[in-house]
């Protein structure tokens, strides 16, 4: 916690005012006593103690009325919020093809954080925006009052039409903050493009299987996580699926072992049962399914396999995932 010189500043001051009050209060007390010291009417006993009473209520207003500032200082110099973000993306992409980055902004204090943005200087220029959760002018993106808590913040990009690396710094901005909040953002645009099934010239009849038009269905998956978390914080993962196909993988699942083992399920767009994210049918174009974690409280790294499956195909899809979990602060 920083130290707020001002308020040392204003104690110090208040504690000289107690003092030369208390001085001249004294030296009065002695000057009444030795003025009505031989006197012993009753009224002059009646002035003494009248004297003695109103100096003490001076006093104890006084102190109220300093108390009564101090806590309002005290009370205003912590209200003032600080944020924190945390960035979900794919560190690689193909190029002409749709990802998911994910700004998680984190409020741990008990203050609204007003009017804040978050900008990117040259990322948004090579990735098209296709949608988002909240309102993007220019390469800034508007997400207003952020209460305590956690605001998440995500985007649908269309990568660059061709290979490369895209490096860029993300700044938080908001009313109440000191410095803006940093983070680096890499993403790597690979070539290649998805692989389609051609039909054979003389295709052979399986006797025990029944040929169905949208049979071996090419989906892919691409799983946006944080890199490095902090123990006992949330955590968001996003699973972006893409059918290019013009027909519907039905019944897929994603699986995963030591990811749900390690991080606590807060909440998910889709049905969890156990280590299985229940997807069911997947149509034409892209499917996103959003979830939030509760990262382990002890620090390490989580490494695990994540499987996508569906009736339309025999080879699970898979996504190897590393997660590297650091101690709080």
């Amino acid at each position: 916690m920083s130290l707020d010189l001002s308020i040392i500043g204003i104690v110090f001051a208040l504690i000289l005012l107690l003092i030369f009050f208390s001085a001249v209060v004294l030296y009065l007390a002695f000057r009444i006593k030795e003025t009505f010291r031989k006197e012993t009417r009753k009224g002059f006993t009646i002035v003494k103690i009248g004297f003695l009473i109103g100096i003490l209520f001076l006093s104890g207003g006084m102190f109220y009325f300093f108390a009564s500032t101090l806590g309002n200082i005290g009370g205003t110099s912590t209200s003032n919020p600080y944020l924190n973000l945390a960035l979900s993306y794919p560190s690689s992409v193909a190029f002409d093809s749709v990802c998911t980055v994910n700004f998680t902004v984190i409020n741990p204090t008990s203050a609204t954080a007003h009017g804040s943005t978050i900008q990117a200087n040259v990322f948004f220029a090579d990735f098209l925006i296709q949608s988002c959760t909240h309102e993007v002018v220019g390469n800034v993106i508007n997400v207003g009052d952020v209460p305590p808590g956690t605001t998440i913040v995500s985007l649908s990009l269309s990568t660059p039409g061709k290979p490369g690396t895209v490096t860029d710094t993300v700044s938080l901005l908001y009313q109440e903050m000191t410095a803006p909040v940093t983070q680096e953002i890499t993403v790597s645009v690979s070539g290649g493009t998805i692989p389609t099934p051609t039909p054979s010239s003389s295709p052979t009849p399986l006797p025990s299987a029944t040929p169905s038009p949208s049979s071996d269905l090419p989906l892919t998956l691409t799983v946006s996580y944080p890199p490095s978390v902090t123990s006992n914080t949330n955590v968001t993962m996003s699973f972006t699926l893409r059918n290019p196909t013009t027909a519907t993988a039905h019944g897929a699942t994603i699986e995963a072992n030591a990811l749900f083992a390690n991080f606590v399920v807060v909440s998910s767009t889709r049905e969890i049962v156990g280590n299985v994210i229940n997807i069911g049918d997947v149509p034409p174009g892209t499917t996103i399914i959003s979830i939030t974690l509760l990262s382990p409280s002890k620090p390490g790294t989580v490494t695990d396999t994540v499987s996508l499956l569906y009736q339309e195909t025999i080879t699970p899809i898979t996504q190897g995932i590393s997660i590297s979990v650091r101690g709080g602060q």
